[in-house]
């Protein structure tokens, strides 16, 4: 338990000041913890930061595969996996990626899960052609890196400051959704922003 904190503690801070920017007595600090602690557990920043974006990718991952193994379309799962994720999200900055550079074996599997993140999400518009959710002839690898390039836009900037990062995220999915849902899809999705609608009144 010590330990999932420590990287979740690491991964936000990782986060917001960049990796270079955060010691590890920082992290000691944040987590109520001694720095000896974390080097019982760490070798050093660069295990750290390995470790702590394996275990935030496999619990996503996690995730994912279970919503794909219940009794949902796939406009379901990508809503419901959405609204998971929303509960505790983290922006990653731009000082952050710049950073990632200098630690090669975190930027190896940060450049894995994205590409075996890309399959993933080909295959559920797949799936969702075939259970009519999705519309037929769409390119969906343009959609993908659509959908990639919108996320990068999302994250925190002064172009949006008049709303909140979940009201601005939550607006660009369902308005992307919408652009390649069937009428199928659409009934679905609706009864989603039927609900979130509500939610932010």
């Amino acid at each position: 338990m010590i330990k999932e904190q420590i990287m979740i503690t690491a991964l936000d801070l990782f986060a917001q000041y960049g990796i270079k920017s955060v010691s590890m007595d920082d992290i000691a600090h944040n987590v109520g913890i001694s720095k000896r602690t974390i080097y019982e557990f760490f070798e050093d920043k660069e295990t750290l930061l390995q470790e702590g974006m394996i275990f935030d990718y496999t619990k996503m991952k996690s995730v994912l595969e279970g919503l794909e193994k219940g009794p949902y379309t796939v406009v379901d799962i990508i809503v419901l996996f959405y609204e998971d994720y929303m509960k505790r999200p983290r922006w990653y900055n731009r000082k952050f990626y710049d950073d990632l550079k200098r630690y090669p074996k975190a930027l190896e599997h940060t450049e894995t899960s994205k590409a075996e993140f890309s399959k993933k999400c080909m295959k559920l518009f797949g799936r969702g052609v075939k259970e009519g959710v999705f519309q037929n002839g769409v390119n969906f690898e343009i959609v993908a890196l659509l959908a990639k390039e919108q996320i990068k836009m999302v994250r925190p900037s002064g172009t949006f400051f008049n709303h909140s990062i979940s009201e601005v995220f939550e607006t660009v999915l369902f308005t992307f959704l919408r652009g390649i849902c069937t009428e199928k899809g659409l009934a679905i999705l609706d009864r989603y922003a039927f609900k979130h609608s509500h939610k932010m009144i």
